[in-house]
């Protein structure tokens, strides 16, 4: 398929085993793409080797993120929250979030308070039926940032699915 090299444009490795194990891809294009993930989770790592203090001090930021988040709603309720996030496409951090589900991967992990990318949990509302999560992500600076409001809807399933996006502020 030609992936570029830029991790936004190309499928959440979720969606590339989905598309692979439907017949839609090609081992060969599923390792290009893969490889291209691979190559900005590594790209991170080199960061934190270079910054041990500022990652330590990302990483303190996060774990109260999650922390607060996870005394107000639930564990449960926010992973469930940025998996919903996770499976919309043309959502630009699904590509931070596809693994929200895994229960090995710790919740500060799948937060960026400081780190850009950013994304933040601004508002989390749920109920039985459905779920509201406002989110802020793009860049450090406050006026280079995107807020969204998602709204999902539970089907007979129990899934859940995008009912309403909004934007509420854009860079």
């Amino acid at each position: 398929m030609g992936w570029s090299e830029d991790p936004a444009n190309i499928p959440t490795p979720r969606e590339l085993f989905r598309r692979m194990d439907a017949g839609l891809l090609s081992r060969e294009d599923f390792q290009s793409a893969m490889a291209v993930h691979a190559r900005e989770l590594i790209a991170e790592m080199e960061d934190v080797y270079r910054s041990p203090l500022q990652a330590y001090l990302d990483e303190i930021s996060n774990r109260a993120a999650a922390v607060g988040l996870t005394l107000r709603h639930s564990e449960a309720k926010v992973r469930e929250a940025l998996s919903a996030l996770a499976s919309i496409e043309d959502f630009v951090m699904a590509r931070f979030l596809w693994n929200a589900e895994h229960l090995h991967i710790p919740l500060h992990c799948l937060l960026r308070n400081r780190r850009e990318p950013l994304l933040k949990i601004i508002k989390l509302e749920s109920s039985a039926q459905w779920l509201a999560v406002e989110v802020e992500y793009g860049k450090a600076a406050a006026a280079l940032t995107t807020r969204e409001a998602f709204s999902f809807r539970r089907n007979r399933r129990g899934g859940l699915q995008l009912e309403t996006r909004k934007v509420c502020r854009r860079s």
